[in-house]
């Protein structure tokens, strides 16, 4: 239990910040939900929800690097192993930057295909608003993904302030752009939900320029590190580790798809579609402080696992590292679940659309549990097992889906099996089978 002792103490210093950064970007993110509502279109709404989503499960199910990278940055900082922690970042983001070339060239030139994913019929208004907004977001793919894996890179040496800094000033950019590029002024022309992305674009620019001018600076990489082409065994690690993350992105986002698709055909108006935009957004934005606990997990447990005994590592310490976050992950949900219920009047101003208000009330599962105990296995670095948990419960996600998706109500509560499911694996991974079960640890000792 929380106790406020020095481990408590440090995750707190690593959770307000890392807390921040995660914030900053669905508060943006709500942001374009507002000027794009601002149209009054629950078309443009349905757009630019179904657009985002596609270019967020497109993203995610491609960039792999950043979650194998986080842990490998970790152990070799926690051993002072500086020349280790160069190459594994200069290694991950040569990797990660031929992989969003591959995906800038995939998700362009397949907009209209990747829309009908998620039910936008081709030709459709909704997919005249939604093409232009996966046409820019696909353009800055690299910068996006360079950004992720340089996020990674500093949460493995500890520092969770800087990417706040820098994801401050890149997300300015994208707060000054929004209401001019979507409505125009002077003598730029309105470009509607394209502005959004247009806005969006050019603040992933800046944060990739940032990310990588300060990685330099703070010897995280070298100029010889980024330029050196990896091996072909460290690139054949990298895509073992990948083959399972990708498996796992992806399970993750056919669910979105399939959340996605099931909304859009719900009805021709795009009520259903827009309602889901705006409380999936509200949703993000209570969720970010279990995230950035789970962020923590994934790097604290490598660290204390390869720490010196005398400077607070080894075995023990990250098993009690490791059940407290899980206790204050049950603590933080059962908090945050609460503010979500007190949260709904303020749908009104995220649109005015009353019938998109009150479709949007439906309930807001979440489970402060599933993430940190996710986290904790991306630590340890289980990409399989997170996979075929991942798997699992799709296919229950899927199933749920068939039974209860004809309503939004009835989509959200569907999360609910898929948590359920997905918190059973974790929490088997880390007090049955993991390498700091109890039994194991056991084992160990006997040894």
């Amino acid at each position: 239990m929380p106790a406020n002792d020095a481990l408590d103490k440090q995750i707190l210093k690593l959770f307000v910040p890392a807390m921040l950064n995660f914030l900053i970007i669905p508060m943006v993110g709500a942001v374009d939900v507002f000027w794009v509502g601002r149209m009054g279109s629950a078309v443009a709404l349905a757009s630019q929800g179904a657009a985002n989503q596609v270019f967020q499960s497109a993203f995610w199910i491609i960039s792999f690097v950043p979650s194998i990278i986080a842990p490998v940055v970790a152990k070799a900082a926690a051993s002072g192993d500086t020349e280790e922690v160069q190459r594994a970042t200069g290694e991950a983001i040569f990797v990660a930057s031929l992989v969003g070339v591959f995906g800038m060239a995939l998700l362009t030139v397949f907009r209209a295909g990747a829309l009908s994913v998620v039910g936008v019929v081709p030709g459709s208004e909704t997919a005249a608003m939604a093409a232009p907004y996966i046409g820019w977001r696909a353009l800055t793919f690299v910068p996006a993904i360079v950004s992720t894996v340089g996020f990674a890179a500093f949460r493995g040496t500890l520092d969770v302030t800087t990417p706040m800094k820098i994801t401050l000033l890149s997300q300015t950019v994208n707060l000054v752009l929004d209401p001019l590029l979507i409505f125009g002024g002077g003598f730029i022309k309105a470009m509607g939900v394209a502005g959004a992305a247009m806005a969006t674009s050019a603040s992933e620019v800046m944060s990739a320029t940032l990310y990588l001018s300060t990685m330099l600076k703070r010897g995280i990489v070298t100029l010889n590190s980024l330029m050196r082409v990896p091996s072909w065994g460290n690139i054949g690690k990298l895509m073992v580790g990948g083959a399972a993350v990708q498996m796992r992105s992806i399970a993750q986002n056919i669910t979105f798809l399939a959340v996605m698709r099931a909304i859009l055909t719900m009805d021709a108006t795009g009520t259903a579609a827009a309602a889901h935009t705006v409380s999936a957004q509200m949703f993000q934005l209570c969720l970010i402080a279990v995230l950035a606990l789970s962020t923590l997990a994934s790097i604290l447990i490598p660290q204390k696992l390869n720490a010196a005994l005398d400077g607070g590592g080894g075995a023990e310490a990250a098993k009690t590292c490791a059940d407290r976050l899980l206790v204050w992950g049950l603590l933080l949900g059962t908090f945050l679940a609460c503010v979500q219920l007190a949260a709904l009047p303020a749908l009104k101003f995220f649109t005015p659309l009353e019938n998109v208000q009150a479709m949007a009330r439906g309930p807001m599962p979440l489970n402060g549990l599933v993430f940190v105990a996710e986290g904790l296995m991306q630590g340890h670095q289980a990409f399989p097992r997170l996979a075929g948990g991942m798997l699992v419960s799709t296919t229950l996600m899927l199933g749920a889906l068939q039974l209860w998706g004809s309503t939004v109500e009835g989509v959200w509560c569907c999360f609910f099996v898929f948590n359920v499911s997905r918190l059973a694996f974790g929490l088997r991974h880390h007090f049955y089978d993991g390498p700091i079960a109890p039994r194991n640890m056991r084992k160990a000792k006997a040894a």
